[in-house]
């Protein structure tokens, strides 16, 4: 039976598709069911993978785990593949099974947006509010590059950091940027693309202030809520905990959170599982 698997962010999808021979990966956009926009994004993802005819799909997505967001993936879904079997669950649900099977850990999402989740038995037992970007999402891309235009415009950071900082984002007019987050559709996208000019090595120093206290706040106000014990295993994933890995360790390290890795992307993790058919 061939099996395609989803990991989807809100920028970015990874599509694993396993016939029990051969592997094919492919990348798209991120599907957010709040963001969908049909027919264009429909016609989109159908051009790049609508000719791979799995017998089953499972499709793990930010913003899903309740019936009303399920149900627009799923109809999204059932518009490019004809397979009955089409299984839709959170991202969570998704990067707890890819890590830890049907064993307990700790998953915590560090992309466009942030959450993370107690996993017993391999399920979501328990989870953060994240509360998007707009109010939570601590940590995140969306999150940093929020920080990073409140140093810019309100001139807080020091000269050379305000100027590296305008240099990155090709001095953008405050009306235009005000106009990219607030007026195009998905501002959440936006503020992390910001945080993806602004913090490629080399930077200046002074920024990893930034970056540190939003993973600390990521740890005091979502972390926190799993009332954990500090022994379990927790696994990162998402782009910031990739490209900021070292900074991470160090601040859990600081909190008392020593069993930490970081995995990206989930993808890799289920195609490990699937070559020892322990899906």
């Amino acid at each position: 039976m061939s099996i395609l698997i989803a990991d989807s962010g809100a920028t970015k999808t990874d599509w694993l598709f396993y016939d029990g021979l051969e592997f094919i990966q492919v990348r798209t956009q991120g599907l957010h069911p709040a963001n969908i926009s049909e027919p264009e994004d429909s016609m989109d993802i159908d051009e790049q993978i609508g000719h791979l005819k799995p017998d089953q799909v499972l499709f793990y997505g930010t913003g899903l785990g309740n019936p009303m967001s399920d149900e627009i993936i799923r109809r999204f879904l059932g518009n490019i593949f004809s397979t009955p079997e089409i299984e839709v669950y959170s991202d969570l649900e998704g990067s707890g099974r890819a890590f830890f099977g049907e064993g307990d850990g700790v998953v915590a999402v560090l992309g466009t947006g942030s959450i993370c989740a107690k996993i017993e038995n391999g399920r979501v037992a328990r989870k953060s509010a994240a509360l998007g970007y707009a109010i939570g999402d601590e940590g995140s891309a969306a999150d940093l590059g929020r920080r990073l235009l409140k140093i810019y415009y309100r001139g807080a950071g020091g000269k050379k950091v305000v100027e590296f900082i305008g240099d990155q984002l090709d001095r953008p007019d405050y009306g235009d940027m005000m106009n990219r987050i607030y007026v195009l559709s998905k501002p959440n996208r936006e503020l992390a693309s910001i945080a993806g000019q602004v913090l490629k090595k080399p930077y200046p120093p002074e920024l990893n202030s930034v970056i540190r206290e939003a993973f600390e706040d990521f740890i005091e106000n979502q972390l926190s809520t799993l009332t954990l014990t500090k022994k379990e295993k927790i696994v990162f994933t998402g782009k910031v905990a990739e490209v900021h890995q070292n900074l991470l360790f160090e601040v859990m390290n600081e909190y008392g959170y020593h069993n930490v890795d970081v995995s990206h992307p989930v993808i890799a993790a289920w195609r490990k599982r699937l070559q020892k058919g322990a899906i």
